[in-house]
């Protein structure tokens, strides 16, 4: 039995094998930042009170990721004087998102996917900012109605769309390769990148294409495309296990991959 130190009452506290039983925490770790500094696309400090308290799940390469789901990659450095910053990577996301002077940026660590800060920011009239990224293969036209695009999307499933399936080797570290038909029929060749789109779940990420690489054998019919740089991190991120088989399947209408275990 304990008192209250401000009523002065006893309560009583229940015990579980000796120890007193505590509700355990759900706040996710975060912080805000106000864009003051004039150089503030060039890098941008993470508070010295997160880091003291959470520097642990800081790692040299995070993952910044709006509402929409797209991710960029940025580094995570250390100064000489203890301080964190986001540097390599943290230009290309505040000016893809058009963040100026005086916005309120906040970030909540994903307890789910590691290395990952979710990012929401608002305007300095306080107003949440909306950002719009169509996916790489994605055509919109604003003369449809969202009637007309819902038809498009049923129409779009009863299409067989391009797939491939593989069983997850450990040569698939970091590189799958795709064959040419899939490549020409999901409108892969001269793409740069592509969106995968992990279910269930929905997780989704950008990795880069990498036509016939200089240090890869190239396949029987002279032909190679892989997915290179972002693909180690998608497979970690969403929990893909070697000797599992997964598909590959191309999403018209979303202008995804949609990855699946099969």
């Amino acid at each position: 039995m304990a008192m209250n130190p401000r009523t002065g009452r006893n309560f009583v506290t229940r015990s579980v094998k000796g120890t007193t039983m505590e509700r355990k925490s759900t706040t996710k770790p975060s912080f805000f930042q106000i864009l003051i500094h004039r150089d503030f696309t060039r890098s941008l400090k993470v508070p010295l009170a997160f880091v003291q308290k959470h520097k642990n799940i800081l790692t040299e390469n995070m993952r910044l990721r709006i509402c929409s789901g797209e991710t960029w990659d940025v580094k995570v450095e250390q100064t000489e004087d203890g301080h964190y910053y986001f540097t390599k990577g943290w230009k290309d996301f505040a000016l893809d998102l058009k963040l100026e002077r005086s916005d309120f940026v906040g970030f909540t660590f994903d307890n789910k996917f590691n290395s990952t800060f979710d990012v929401t920011a608002w305007g300095s009239d306080g107003g949440g900012k909306e950002y719009s990224f169509p996916h790489p293969y994605v055509l919109v036209d604003d003369d449809y109605s969202d009637d007309e695009l819902f038809e498009q999307e049923e129409e779009e499933t009863n299409v067989i769309n391009p797939k491939f399936v593989i069983v997850l080797q450990r040569s698939h570290i970091s590189r799958v390769s795709i064959c040419k038909n899939y490549a020409e029929e999901a409108g892969l060749i001269g793409k740069k990148r592509v969106v995968l789109e992990y279910q269930p779940g929905g997780y989704c990420s950008s990795v880069v294409l990498d036509f016939r690489s200089k240090n890869m054998r190239l396949n029987k019919n002279g032909f190679r495309l892989d997915f290179a740089k972002g693909w180690r991190d998608f497979r970690k991120a969403t929990g893909m296990r070697f000797y599992r088989t997964y598909s590959f399947e191309f999403i018209p209408w979303k202008g995804v991959i949609q990855v699946k275990e099969v």
